[in-house]
């Protein structure tokens, strides 16, 4: 009897793991090879400066390192805005106490940037709370505006790069909207790209995105400079790699596989989009 229930209950288990695991993994695969090979249209990189807006220091090799590595060794201007501090991707670990983590992070993002050719004078850190931005009261909310809105002034990028309105992540979500409102503030007009990081891994497509927005998605080749996106990802080693025996790493195999193809996903906001904010 005893055998029967310990067989049941493994049964049980291995049904809950796939349920949970396997099965949104697998349809997290499929989703991803349909829109890099059927449902995005090819897109080219040109000569206009990009700004890429991170919520935090990685987002912006794995979104948009092909894209970055392309541009620069056309000479293209590219300047990198951070918007958190990244503190929190280990704030329950014993040896990463009060942001000690931060510093660490920073200089990944140094290294990373490098290799993809950015000079460390056109990348900015922001430092807001990680995993705090939906919390920021009025004034922080309209001084981080204001401070992105300086910055794209000062700058004038022909486009920016921002993770997607739906991004599952709530960091990246307010991003969005903070971007959209510093575009407004500082009225100036700008070509606006949403890389997307955690929807192709969190989200059913399908479901929670229009038509409209899924006939937005754009693929760009970075064959030529995948070797440099992956160098530049492996710099970052705080998120890569376990930080100890006990730990595992924060950005799963399975999760960073999708972003060593030689593509990389964009979506362009649809006028659907743009008539939410009818000042623009």
């Amino acid at each position: 009897m005893l055998n029967v229930k310990h067989f049941l209950h493994r049964v049980q288990n291995k049904i809950w793991r796939l349920y949970n695991h396997k099965l949104p993994e697998f349809l997290s695969s499929v989703q991803f090879l349909w829109l890099l090979h059927i449902g995005s249209k090819p897109m080219k990189v040109n000569q206009k400066s990009a700004m890429i807006i991170a919520p935090h220091q990685d987002d912006e090799v794995l979104g948009c390192g092909g894209l970055i590595r392309l541009k620069r060794e056309q000479n293209v201007p590219v300047q990198i805005v951070f918007v958190t501090d990244g503190a929190a991707s280990h704030g329950k670990h014993p040896k990463f106490q009060s942001g000690e983590i931060v510093p660490i992070r920073k200089q990944e993002a140094l290294c990373a940037l490098s290799i993809l050719g950015v000079d460390k004078s056109q990348i900015y850190f922001l430092d807001k709370p990680d995993s705090q931005l939906q919390y920021l009261d009025a004034s922080k909310r309209q001084q981080t505006i204001e401070q992105l809105a300086q910055l794209l002034k000062s700058f004038q990028p022909g486009e920016v790069y921002v993770t997607h309105r739906q991004d599952r992540i709530k960091d990246h979500e307010v991003t969005y909207e903070l971007l959209l409102a510093a575009i407004q503030y500082s009225e100036i007009e700008v070509d606006i790209f949403q890389y997307p990081i955690w929807i192709l891994w969190k989200s059913l497509l399908f479901r929670d995105l229009k038509l409209g927005e899924l006939a937005s998605a754009y693929r760009i080749s970075i064959h030529s400079v995948q070797s440099k996106k992956m160098e530049a990802l492996e710099a970052y080693r705080s998120q890569c790699l376990p930080i100890d025996a006990e730990t595992s790493a924060v950005l799963k195999p399975g999760f960073l596989r999708r972003f060593l193809v030689p593509y990389e996903i964009f979506f362009k906001p649809t006028s659907m989009l743009s008539n939410q904010y009818p000042n623009r």
